[in-house]
């Protein structure tokens, strides 16, 4: 029993910090007076925790949350660390960047297109002779440039896919 009491005497009570004592508070089922005519609330100081300015708590809470994400309607909050000049800067920063990407891929698609047109320009010529000799020492000369030419391309094509990778 006296397990209860010293229990029951650390709680604290919600309305103590404004000077209630329990049993000052309204209880749930106590019916609203039908008369009041007064500026004030039928039941002003018996409510749970309610404090005689609740517009200061609300201006302090509006004013936690504006520093905290920013003045109503900006898409920016006040403590963000970055300006809006260091953006701009950043964003022709990454323009440049995709822009030189680009460039780069644009030149290595122009070499494979040169690689594709020589393999097919190989593969026009045909060698001319009589000698079976000579044939097929050109044929595999010209089979040796082709693995060449397709191993360069595959190469570039790797580098394009890379670089486009960057630049997403």
């Amino acid at each position: 029993m006296s397990d209860m009491r010293d229990l029951l005497e650390k709680m604290s009570f919600a309305g103590q910090e404004v000077g209630q004592k329990p049993g000052d508070q309204v209880r749930g089922s106590e019916p609203m007076p039908r008369k009041g005519g007064g500026k004030n609330h039928p039941f002003k100081g018996r409510l749970v925790g309610a404090s005689e300015s609740i517009e200061e708590e609300l201006k302090e809470e509006f004013n936690k949350f504006v520093s905290e994400y920013g003045a109503a309607g900006s898409a920016i909050g006040n403590d963000t660390g970055t300006n809006p000049a260091e953006q701009a800067a950043l964003r022709q920063q990454q323009t440049a960047q995709k822009t030189e990407i680009k460039n780069q891929v644009a030149g290595l698609v122009a070499q494979v297109t040169g690689a594709r047109a020589q393999i097919a320009q190989l593969n026009k010529q045909f060698p001319q002779g009589a000698n079976p000799v000579e044939k097929s020492m050109a044929l595999r000369d010209m089979q040796g440039q082709r693995i060449g030419l397709q191993n360069q391309i595959e190469d570039l094509m790797s580098q394009i896919a890379a670089l486009r990778s960057q630049a997403l």
